[in-house]
């Protein structure tokens, strides 16, 4: 049937009972066990540990680290099986719009998607800049210094101060996740593995070297380093002091009080292990337990991980030198962001290791920018289903890729980065993404509680209808999830820490994104009815597979 054919009413996608296949060329193309590593990406030791938890230690003195994922694994297993049960229950390409949708209401399930792609979009932007400023520009800075090649370093220097650069390598990453998509699911998992492969080589050298680095052999390796630049012979103690003298307590005791905003910032940063939510109708084995694991797996997996290599990394470098150098306390003669692959290329001393350790970490970002691209390419496609979208958006090419809604994606994500280059409020506003993305995860928290009830046909299709003590378990994980939500924007609210001082600012963000997506769809509503389409017919069925 073509959508010329359809019935008076109807969604011309909603008739089309190919549609995932038409919008993707496969059905369950994807193996478990790539979306294991789907899931796993994004709470990477990489990100973790480059770009969020050590820069936390000078804010919060006395946080304990491993204790804080410690606590944090609850969480992760909230979310992870919240969204794991309900994928097996609709295992269909859209992810949290579609449970929502399905089991609230449809413009309840707009609202949960748009604050999620609000949140993709900003969280793309902050990738580009973490690619660039944990990344490539200290990555040059510390070849150039170890190497003793002067254009690097001002290569390094340049790139971390001009936004104009960092517009052009910001865009050529963002080209980079796009071409991974650009193949279809053949070349985008092959190009997924080795992207991943590179990753997992590059985070395992950099824990092999420090493991087998002792404390008093990595500060005498990174005072010989430093002392040409410096002109020092005890760089590594100096910057200590220099943060002690800034206020900053390098030596403090522990403090349960403050591994709580610790546990936030760990939280923000692994709690997404379900991301391959977003093409279960493309999951192999869909319906079955194995979703639901995995992801949980791959959550846990990641925390882990994080433990691992924080544990060796901090035993190494020194707590107190990490929270000092952390702080700004690092001298400007080898200004450079201090991140783990940063220092063990200054106590080693080689360049080609240390270019070896550059390129095996920068290429984490395209790769974790890339899955928020498959996600917002689905949504895409979800809400042409239902007829929010021209069907046109579902175009492919002839390798089945979503084109046309790469492109969108695409040239979202680079004027959001553009902004985010060239305005004083970014900073603050990409905190607002965490609290838009917990709106969502909380809204399909609300449909794992409710959907045995609501939905009693979608949880008996479920891979399991499981009780403890007489309550399903897919409502316990619900409820996980929306505690745990809750949790995190307390912590948000509570600690000034986290930028949310301008409460006015954050209320535009925050409510005016739901706002402003059920205006959205009432107004697409009318429109199509005026069109002589009844988009509420297509909210009435699951699409077809």
């Amino acid at each position: 049937m073509s959508s010329h054919d359809a019935p008076a009413g109807v969604p011309p996608a909603a008739t089309q009972g190919v549609f995932v296949r038409n919008a993707t060329g496969l059905v369950r193309a994807v193996p478990q066990r790539a979306a294991l590593v789907f899931n796993f990406i994004p709470s990477h030791p990489a990100l973790v540990l480059s770009a969020g938890v050590f820069f936390a230690f000078a804010l919060f003195p006395g946080g304990n680290f491993l204790l804080a994922l410690l606590l944090d694994i609850p969480l992760v297993l909230a979310f992870a099986f919240a969204y794991g049960f309900l994928s097996s229950m609709l295992p269909r390409t859209g992810g949290d719009y579609m449970f929502v949708s399905r089991v609230i209401h449809p413009a309840v399930g707009l609202i949960s998607s748009v604050s999620w792609m609000v949140a993709l979009v900003l969280s793309n932007a902050f990738f580009a800049a973490a690619f660039i400023n944990v990344g490539v520009a200290p990555g040059l800075t510390g070849i150039g210094l170890v190497g003793h090649h002067p254009t690097l370093v001002r290569w390094g220097q340049t790139l971390a101060t001009h936004h104009n650069w960092q517009f052009l390598v910001g865009t050529i990453m963002f080209l980079i996740s796009a071409a991974m998509m650009a193949g279809g699911w053949k070349g985008t998992l092959r190009a997924q593995a080795i992207f991943f492969a590179i990753t997992v080589v590059g985070i395992v050298s950099c824990g092999l070297i420090a493991l087998f680095t002792s404390r008093s052999g990595f500060i005498s390796n990174f005072d010989s380093f430093a002392q040409p630049y410096t002109h020092h012979p005890d760089t590594y103690h100096d910057i200590i002091a220099t943060a002690q003298k800034n206020g900053v307590n390098t030596s403090p005791g522990f403090s349960f009080v403050n591994t709580i905003p610790l546990l936030g910032i760990l939280a923000i940063a692994t709690i997404f292990p379900f991301i391959g939510a977003a093409f279960a109708g493309e999951l192999r084995q869909a319906r079955s337990s194995r979703t639901a694991n995995f992801m949980a797996i791959a959550g846990v997996a990641a925390v882990v991980a994080v433990a691992i290599f924080g544990a060796i990394f901090l035993h190494t470098f020194g707590t107190g030198f990490i929270t000092a150098a952390n702080s700004g306390a690092m001298p400007s003669a080898i200004a450079a962001s201090p991140t783990y692959f940063f220092l063990l290329s200054a106590s080693v001393g080689s360049t080609a290791l240390a270019t070896f350790l550059v390129i095996t970490y920068a290429v984490y970002w395209p790769l974790n920018t890339y899955c928020n691209f498959m996600q917002m390419s689905r949504i895409f496609f979800a809400w042409a289903f239902d007829g929010l979208l021209p069907s046109q958006t579902t175009k492919v090419s002839r390798r089945h890729s979503p084109y046309v809604t790469l492109i969108i994606t695409v040239v979202a994500s680079i004027g959001t980065l553009y902004w985010s280059l060239y305005s004083s409020t970014f900073l603050r506003v990409i905190v607002y993404a965490t609290l838009l993305a917990l709106t969502a995860m909380m809204l399909v928290g609300l449909s794992a509680v409710i959907v045995p009830w609501r939905r009693p046909d979608f949880y008996r299709a479920g891979a399991t209808q499981r009780r403890f003590l007489g309550v399903p378990v897919v409502s316990i994980a619900g409820a996980g999830s929306i505690l745990s939500g809750i949790f995190i924007w307390v912590l948000y609210l509570h600690y000034p820490q986290f930028g949310l001082a301008n409460k006015t600012d954050m209320l535009w963000w925050v409510i005016g994104t739901p706002v402003g997506a059920v205006i959205a769809f009432y107004a697409v509503r009318w429109i199509r009815r005026r069109m002589g389409v009844n988009i509420d017919l297509a909210f009435a069925e699951v699409p077809p597979e």
